[in-house]
């Protein structure tokens, strides 16, 4: 019984030569879940992580870095040309000094003219100067910088009304040539080429010339009475007929340093008045000077219907009883010109109009 007991319990040997079995492999597990990944297995099936093995063997790997190294070269390379091309832009280029040649200033002693040989050719044509002032390089004697003699004689031509003056330089050349004419043709100088415009100023002034007075024709002569001064009944056609030895009155009461009356002439129509000559026998009065464009004449010397153009005190006292009225450029149109008598001369109370004359 304790036989089968023991025997029971011990357990049965190995057999001698053959090995233990080995342990079952460890599963691979993601390295970022932790979940079993079978072998092989490149992306975890659980979170979608690429499995190292994966990493290792992604293809294309070598070609991408490829590609990005060659896009940053290029790129590169194009930065730079852009930046190179804007710094050459934006340099201006210098500007080129400008040369003006300058003609040496004649020496004080100025060779002897040469008198020029006789040639059977026509005179050859000067060449003009340049604009800028250089002297060409075929007009220089021996590169000296003095213009060159031209040994051809030059004779001007003279034109009606043409005054050709010529004159030697210090260079031995014939002078240059003014033509001054009225028609506006400009002169030429012979010795450099060059046009000089002398137009006279033929301009002529549109302004009349100032013309005297003269004396207007005039129909008819009355006095001018309205407040009934005139106590002498005189005619005043005697102020108009032409003979200094007749002559229209006017007379006031004695005593009265006021006249208040007038003579009146009419101009016939319209006309400007410019001046006014008078000749009287009783010089010292005073006289208005009124004219008016109606046809009738106003009732009343203050009538605004008359135009005050002048006042004149002591008529003919230094002129030996001759007065000229000087009225202004006659612009203005009048039908009727009345002279006013205001005051008396101081010997009396009469004044005499012996000859009037209106002029325009």
């Amino acid at each position: 019984m304790t036989l089968l007991l023991r025997d029971t319990d011990t357990k049965p040997d190995a057999p001698a030569g053959e090995a233990p079995p080995e342990a079952p492999p460890q599963g691979a597990s993601c390295p970022n879940c932790h979940a079993p990944v079978e072998p092989g297995q490149d992306w975890c099936l659980n979170c979608g992580e690429a499995q190292p093995s994966r990493r290792v063997s992604l293809p294309g790997k070598r070609a991408a870095a490829t590609v990005v190294v060659l896009t940053t070269l290029l790129v590169g390379g194009a930065v730079a040309a852009s930046y190179a091309a804007l710094q050459d832009g934006s340099e201006a280029p210098s500007p080129t000094p400008t040369q003006i040649a300058q003609v040496p200033a004649p020496s004080s002693a100025a060779p002897a003219p040469v008198a020029p040989e006789p040639s059977s050719t026509a005179p050859s044509t000067t060449t003009p100067a340049d604009p800028t002032g250089s002297v060409p390089p075929s007009s220089t004697d021996g590169g000296s910088g003095l213009p060159k003699v031209d040994d051809t004689p030059v004779t001007p031509v003279p034109s009606p009304s043409t005054g050709v003056t010529g004159s030697t330089g210090a260079t031995g050349s014939t002078g240059s040539t003014s033509t001054g004419t009225s028609t506006g043709s400009p002169s030429t100088d012979t010795s450099s080429g060059s046009k000089t415009d002398t137009t006279a100023d033929t301009r002529t002034s549109t302004t009349p010339a100032d013309t005297a007075p003269v004396a207007i024709k005039l129909a008819g002569a009355s006095l001018y009475d309205p407040f009934t001064r005139d106590t002498a009944a005189g005619d005043p056609a005697k102020a108009l007929d032409g003979d200094p030895n007749t002559s229209f009155p006017v007379t006031v009461a004695a005593g009265s340093q006021q006249i208040g009356a007038g003579l009146a002439v009419d101009l016939g129509k319209k006309q400007g008045v410019r001046e006014i000559d008078l000749t009287t026998k009783t010089p010292g009065f005073k006289i208005e000077i009124y004219a008016t464009d109606e046809t009738d004449l106003p009732p009343d010397v203050l009538d605004t219907r008359w135009a005050h153009l002048k006042d004149v005190t002591g008529v003919g006292s230094d002129t030996d009883g001759k007065e000229t009225v000087t009225i202004g450029a006659g612009t203005s149109k009048y039908r009727h010109v009345l002279l006013w008598l205001t005051a008396p001369p101081s010997d009396g109370s009469t004044v005499r109009i012996s000859e009037l004359k209106v002029l325009g």
